[in-house]
């Protein structure tokens, strides 16, 4: 059977699949360069592997590629952001998906705290799933706002507006990582969800503005996968795999850490 033009069109483009595994592999990227080689640059907890990679013949070209890391990392939490967006929309058990973003969220919180605060127990800092439970908390009373509240959209702005600055208070009142800002983009996924170009926009926009102060604003990247998203799901047959690398990579990296540069646990 012949297949019309524009159904070759909808095919084009990337998947949700494909973001999720362009989202996981810049997050490993950034997470090389933060977790191991920023941490061997400049950790001042006393260990041994800290001076020598810091001070070594080669510690400018670290610095450069650890940085350089960190640029082409960048992108991954804004496709996170916009990837809870579409699955909290088209999900069919949205319980089931909160739940197991709550799950992880306490399942990644020490390895998050070995990676990022070289302890088993650091609650000055919380890992992202949290800022990702949060937001869909705050997708959840969006959702409702638009569903049970007259009026248009202008008429529903006050309790928009209040239930997102609750989960950015919740967010920073927990640390979580990115804070407000990772709500607000959360949030701003979501009201502009039936538009893709003014959604591409805001991921170029918001994402240049979030990671500004640490690698010049590459986070707006992430506009380059998002602007070319056909909406469809793809092939999910690994889905848990997307939960659980989180986790068991940064396991991994700080064993990288450890074995090789020799930091031990504050």
């Amino acid at each position: 059977m012949p297949v019309n033009g524009s159904a070759l069109r909808q095919e084009k483009g990337l998947n949700g699949a494909a973001l999720k595994w362009i989202a996981m592999c810049s997050m490993l990227i950034d997470h090389i360069g933060a977790v191991v080689l920023e941490y061997g640059l400049y950790y001042e907890g006393g260990a041994k592997g800290f001076r020598r990679l810091a001070e070594g013949p080669w510690g400018n070209e670290i610095e450069i590629g650890a940085w350089f890391l960190r640029v082409l990392g960048r992108p991954a939490f804004m496709i996170y952001c916009f990837l809870l967006v579409e699955g909290f929309i088209h999900t069919r058990n949205r319980m089931k998906y909160g739940k197991n973003l709550l799950i992880f969220s306490l399942i990644s919180e020490i390895p998050f705290d070995l990676a990022v605060g070289n302890g088993l127990f650091v609650p000055e800092y919380q890992n992202v799933f949290f800022e990702l439970f949060i937001g869909f908390g705050v997708l959840s009373a969006l959702e409702r706002v638009k569903l049970r509240e007259c009026g248009s959209g202008i008429a529903q702005t006050p309790r928009r507006c209040l239930y997102i600055g609750i989960g950015c208070a919740v967010a920073e009142l927990l640390r979580a990582d990115y804070g407000a800002s990772g709500i607000l983009i959360i949030a701003a996924f979501y009201l502009l969800s039936q538009n893709r170009k003014k959604q591409t926009a805001a991921a170029a926009v918001l994402g240049f503005l979030e990671s500004f102060g640490i690698t010049l604003g590459a986070g707006g990247l992430a506009a380059i996968p998002i602007g070319v998203y056909n909406g469809k799901r793809g092939k999910q047959r690994y889905k848990y795999l997307f939960y659980w690398f989180y986790p068991v990579h940064l396991l991994l990296l700080y064993a990288v850490r450890w074995y090789f540069l020799g930091i031990r646990p504050a």
